[in-house]
């Protein structure tokens, strides 16, 4: 399991953050719980450790950024990957909103 992050640098900026602040908060919740950063380059990708907890501590990290409006503002992407292929969890939540607010 997987899962890759990226932001748009300009709406990060326009928040008042910095991308750097971004990524290291991103990789400090992951870090917390042991779980590798496997790429730090145009898109953070942290993977499993192969433990029966981790798919549940993975998703709990990501569900709590999905519910941080600074995240929501300056996330591109939050992709999902397992042996069951592949999932734009960000995009479901801007689809799943965007039609419980019509």
């Amino acid at each position: 399991m997987n899962v890759k992050f990226s932001f748009d640098n300009a709406v990060v900026e326009r928040k008042g953050y910095t991308l750097e602040d971004v990524r290291q908060t991103i990789k400090s919740l992951f870090t917390a719980y042991g779980l590798p950063c496997v790429s730090d380059g145009d898109a953070l990708a942290f993977k499993d450790k192969d433990h029966g907890d981790d798919f549940a501590t993975m998703w709990d990290i990501i569900l709590s950024l999905l519910r941080s409006e600074w995240f929501m503002d300056c996330a591109t992407s939050c992709v999902w990957e397992d042996e069951n292929g592949v999932e734009d969890v960000l995009s479901q939540v801007r689809k799943t909103r965007g039609s419980m607010q019509q």
